[in-house]
């Protein structure tokens, strides 16, 4: 992490030398706190990104947060559903039953799945990053944080819109637009699309290059203004992603290597970062998901009513090949889909000395894995496993083995939320928040495994002999490869919880330009139950609790030419939800794993050194982010380092009839865990750091911008995230970033206004 530090040090002798000059830096405004206010005003901790830096940084999708916020790590394995998203540590993947730490609300509509939220990124105004417990703001419980994106509304006044093109390397195509426009005096419409195709940079010996890109999305709104007081405003998308993507570089074993070999193909070796691998078998991910939701916004005399209805529905398939190789060993098929609807109402008024509000939420989740299709399937090429595994493979799989799955999860949540700032003087503010919510889950649970293994027929067919000899091997029959407890699961299961969270926090204002704060905070993340790949006793795992405090300061210095902003925190988290590899290397497995805790700082720091030079740093600093209680005591969270940075420059000079600029942007990560597997199943393979180098030049105006941009320049080498060896080929997957990737976008920008 040396790296960084002629770049602080560079950074800290231009604010102190050239601050002198004349200039600003432009006021921040965030609806973090459900209202539009100064990001300097307000005792939260947030990352905003405004419209014109998302397109000077070229924002395109959430890895692209991730990288410019410390505090945020995003990272995807099997499938773009299953997207890890962390909050200073705190985080698990998405999936069927597991809810994420960390909420994505687009205008303020949650998204029930983090895979949701990782697709390309569509007329975007402003992005927050709320960090620490959020329960009493949203109508969602979250309590790691939030990622709001605030998209462009139609407007009432003029048309407006704009076209933009990109082309870049991998044969990278996108193209992104969008027109509003009035209708008559009182009604708008806004309509927003992009298309993005790109072929794959995972060279592959054995087939088409993998992970490629190809999806197109559609945004449309309809706004109704009939009085001054009332706005109504319906928004729908349709997204559809049809690639194969997410496959891993992988390192084999030298039997299995040598299996791929006599197939013809060249060695691929023990480098498991050069993009290079050898697949016959795809990995295709496809989603297609439509959403819509219905705003209300009236202002009555006593305050502002608000109401968010909203609906969605998902389908997803996604299927692989274990060994990642030609060898066909098993294959893993999970198509998936679901359904939601929610409705949120609000109230809020403001008195003389107390701003409050307070909500009403329903949430009704139905999601559904397999649909009694094939989940696995044992190839023809397992038994060059044997000699890996060790001769009892061939006890417990067999070639045509198959599992058939239907898995059912149910969820239904209300609740009650509220918050009240009191201004108790001039200079301090009260700020206290409370929510109650109660939460329904249930689960219906089937597979059935068909297996030709000796294990897995009847024990009363099988000569006694033969069971001591597996009983002493730990292979208690009935058991297969594809079913870790019984071949046949029929199972439901129902839980209810209610939980209570609340927030204090006082604020005081040193000077008009600087404010210091103290909060405290609890957040829930509800329990579920797990899909087949645990035993019965596995099934169930509780809720996640979570206590923060925070203690910053805000401060605008030097005639708003310098900004400073840091926070210390403390997180302890109780019951902490991990989801781990089961022990077949077939699947997750959910389980809490006692208690952990994350302390350190956050920092971020904007200058103004010159009219025409805006330097940004972030650091976020972990003193600790361990588990203190549970099987993995002492273990570092995974996905989690010592420290994370951020340092962006822009330079800009004006230009012909617009004006030039150059953006540059170098973000490092410090040793970190890459694989959420317990202690004793970790190697040095799971360890990382990394760093990133993003340039853009530009030229714009009012009209026009012309943009030649670059990501990962260094191409660095780096594994988002590892996975337990399968144990059927002993095979290493790593989950590669992408290498570098360069092109040039131009925009056209209209508005008649």
């Amino acid at each position: 992490m040396t790296a960084t530090r002629p770049l602080v040090a560079a950074l800290l002798i231009v604010s102190n030398g050239a601050l002198a000059q004349t200039g600003a830096l432009e006021e921040v405004i965030v609806t973090a706190t459900k209202r539009a206010e100064s990001l300097q005003d307000i005792a939260v901790t947030v990352t905003a990104f405004t419209e014109d830096e998302i397109q000077q940084a070229n924002i395109r999708d959430a890895s692209d947060i991730a990288l410019l916020t410390p505090s945020l790590n995003i990272n995807a394995n099997i499938s773009p559903f299953s997207t890890r998203i962390a909050i200073r540590g705190i985080g698990t993947p998405g999936s069927t039953f597991l809810e994420p730490s960390v909420g994505t609300f687009v205008d303020g509509v949650y998204l029930n799945r983090s895979g949701l939220a990782v697709s390309d990124l569509v007329d975007v105004e402003r992005i927050e990053v709320l960090q620490g417990p959020q329960g009493t703001l949203y109508g969602k419980n979250t309590n790691a944080g939030a990622i709001s994106i605030t998209t462009k509304a139609p407007k009432l006044d003029a048309p407006e819109g704009h076209l933009e093109v990109t082309t870049g390397n991998y044969a990278m195509t996108r193209l992104t637009g969008a027109l509003s426009s009035p209708i008559g005096d009182t009604v708008a419409f806004r309509l927003a699309g992009n298309a993005h195709q790109r072929d794959g940079y995972l060279q592959n010996a054995a087939g088409p290059d993998l992970n490629d890109a190809d999806e197109w999305s559609l945004v449309g709104k309809v706004l109704w203004e009939p009085t001054a007081r009332l706005s109504v405003l319906l928004h729908t998308s349709h997204l559809r992603r049809d690639m194969n993507c997410c496959a891993p570089d992988s390192v084999h074993d030298s039997i299995a290597e040598q299996a791929i070999i006599d197939r013809g193909l060249p060695p691929l070796g023990s480098n498991p970062f050069d993009q290079r691998t050898a697949q016959d078998t795809l990995t295709p991910f496809k989603q297609e998901s439509t959403a819509a939701s219905l705003h209300v916004d009236y202002e009555t005399d006593w305050g502002m009513l608000e109401s968010i209805t909203a609906w969605d529905e998902y389908d997803v398939e996604s299927s692989q090949e274990t060994s990642r190789s030609v060898l066909d060993t098993t294959f893993l098929n999970q198509p998936q889909s679901g359904n939601s609807v929610s409705q949120e109402l609000r109230f809020s008024a403001s008195t003389d000395h107390v701003d409050y509000m307070v909500g009403l939420y329903y949430f009704q989740q139905d999601t559904r894995e397999f649909e009694g299709e094939l989940s696995a399937l044992v190839g023809a090429d397992v038994g060059v496993g044997t000699g890996i595994f060790g001769p009892q493979l061939g006890l417990i799989a067999a070639t045509g083995d198959s599992s058939f799955q239907d898995n059912r999860f149910a969820t239904e949540t209300i609740a009650l939320f509220s918050r009240a700032s009191w201004q108790v003087s001039d200079d301090w503010q009260f700020t206290a928040g409370l929510r109650w919510s109660e939460e329904q889950k249930d689960a219906d649970l089937f597979v059935a495994v068909e297996s030709s293994a000796l294990t897995a027929q009847n024990p009363e067919n099988l000569p006694a002999p033969l069971l001591a000899l597996l009983s002493q091997q730990g292979i208690f029959p009935p058991f297969s490869l594809l079913a870790a407890a019984r071949p046949e699961i029929d199972e439901r299961f129902s839980r209810k919880a209610d939980n209570v969270d609340w927030l204090a926090s006082l604020s005081y204002g040193l000077t008009a330009r600087n404010l210091l704060f103290a909060s405290v905070s609890t957040g829930t993340k509800s329990g579920g139950f797990n899909g087949v790949a645990g035993a019965t006793e596995e099934r169930e795992f509780d809720d996640e609790d979570t206590i923060s405090y925070e203690l910053g300061i805000k401060s605008t210095l030097l005639d708003a030419r310098l900004r400073l902003n840091s926070t210390l925190f403390l997180t302890e988290i109780n019951q902490l939800q991990s989801s781990q590899q089961a022990a077949s290397g077939l699947g997750q497995v959910t389980s809490n794993q006692g208690e952990a805790e994350v302390s350190g700082v956050d920092l971020q720091l904007d200058a103004l050194p010159a009219p025409n030079l805006t330097l940004s740093l972030g650091v976020q600093y972990l003193h600790t982010y361990e588990f203190t209680e549970g099987p993995d005591k002492g273990l570092e969270l995974p996905y989690a380092a010592e420290l994370s940075g951020s340092l962006a420059a822009t330079f800009a000079l004006p230009l012909a009839d617009g004006s030039a600029y150059l953006r540059g942007d170098y973000t490092v990560m410090g040793n970190h865990w890459t694989n959420s597997a317990s202690t004793g199943q970790l190697e040095d393979k799971d360890r990382q750091d990394r760093s990133n180098i993003n340039v853009t030049v530009g030229w714009r105006n009012d009209r026009w911008a012309i943009s030649v941009w670059g990501k990962n320049l260094g191409d660095e080498e780096y594994a988002v995230q590892t996975l337990t060896p399968y144990p059927v080929t002993d095979t290493d997957a790593y989950f590669l970033t992408p290498p570098r990737t360069y092109g040039v976008t131009l925009r056209y920008d209209f508005d008649q206004g």
